[in-house]
């Protein structure tokens, strides 16, 4: 897509990288209660990584389902079977029969939400996933060689569950006064929507590692995804100085949504399997509403044939220089700036910057 008339895509990307620590929210924190006996029982709580609004949270996480095994790594012993772990109105976790630590033996305990998402055939083994509706957070935690100490009341495992996806938002502005820019259509090419998780071994209650953060494989099935496509004129984006997320709109995914990790490439100017957000638009003076883009010097490939609205395509890689990949627990914020130089020829893009998860913000210009 990109020829040597066409933007360039500078890197001037900041990272911020929070702590990927495990907290839990103050208001809504599990206390274990200090009246029970010290009776040998498996209790259990339960706390997050940093999140925000939409992502499963300490507060809005209301059950969990637990698999133990005792025994070697080659040879497992199943010990709790798909067990739902309820909160109740008291912040305690429940769950029944109630069962209790078994002597002279170490227990690994893997947890997710939500219930659907494991299923029958457990953790132990590579988990199937589908993540092409955009819509679902999931989560996940291991506690492994846990041992119960009857001395010692309401001993419990303590979950700190990691985040399982890569988390995305797309913005559009434009920040040149002189210039009206509609945008019709936005879209997101070959995302990979299936693939397998694989739990990690260690638990997720220490540092991130290679040993305590679940990894995917086989990410298959590419997808595209429209966040926005207008059927009208009327539902046409006319862009501000304000970075908009785009929310979702009649056939359009839109606003954040919840992606499979996975590698990304832009290797041949958005064709083939390269990995880009399009951008469908027209771009005009805005006080004599003549159109400027796309124009004469617009190559071929960034001229869409049939256009009603006479509009172009504009193609904004997703891997950068700074990443070249979507990890977990991680938030990409892609806001794509659309401004353009005093000939026209080209179009210019806003500084990159970097917006828990951890939120992760590209900005072009």
């Amino acid at each position: 897509m990109m020829t040597s008339n066409q933007p360039k895509f500078p890197a001037v990307l900041s990272l911020s990288l929070l702590a990927v620590a495990a907290v839990s929210c103050s208001q809504d924190e599990d206390i274990p209660d200090s009246t029970q006996k010290a009776d040998g029982a498996i209790r259990f709580a339960a706390t997050t990584e940093l999140s925000r609004a939409g992502d499963i949270t300490t507060n809005n996480l209301t059950s969990f389902n637990v698999y133990a095994y005792t025994g070697t790594t080659s040879a497992p012993v199943t010990f709790m079977d798909n067990v739902v772990v309820s909160k109740t109105t008291s912040n305690v976790w429940t769950y029944s029969p109630m069962q209790y630590w078994p002597a002279k033996q170490a227990v690994d305990f893997y947890a997710f939400a939500p219930a659907t998402w494991v299923g029958s055939g457990g953790p132990l083994n590579p988990v199937a996933y589908d993540a092409q509706s955009g819509t679902e957070d999931i989560v996940y935690a291991v506690s492994p060689d846990m041992t119960g100490n009857s001395t010692t009341a309401n001993a419990q495992v303590v979950f700190n569950f990691r985040h399982a996806l890569s988390k995305l938002t797309v913005k559009l502005s434009s920040t040149n006064p002189d210039l009206k820019v509609v945008v019709t259509n936005v879209a997101m090419a070959n995302i990979m929507t299936k693939g397998n998780f694989n739990f990690p071994t260690g638990s997720t209650s220490a540092a991130a590692s290679a040993e305590t953060v679940g990894k995917w494989t086989d990410q298959n099935t590419p997808y595209a995804y429209v966040l926005h496509w207008s059927q009208s004129l009327s539902e046409q984006l006319v862009l501000t100085s304000t970075p908009t997320v785009i929310a979702a709109t009649g056939l359009g995914r839109g606003g954040q949504m919840y992606v499979l990790p996975q590698q990304l490439t832009y290797r041949s100017h958005g064709t083939g399997s390269d990995n880009y957000i399009t951008v469908q638009c027209s771009i005009y003076d805005a006080s004599s509403g003549d159109r400027l883009w796309p124009n004469e010097n617009t190559p071929p490939e960034n001229l869409l044939n049939g256009s009603s609205t006479g509009d172009g395509l504009l193609k904004f890689p997703l891997s950068t220089t700074r990443y070249s990949a979507w990890e977990p627990g991680v938030h990409y914020i892609y806001n794509l700036v659309i401004n353009s130089n005093e000939e026209m020829g080209t179009i210019e893009f806003g500084t990159p910057t970097v917006d828990t998860y951890i939120d992760v913000e590209q900005t072009y210009e």
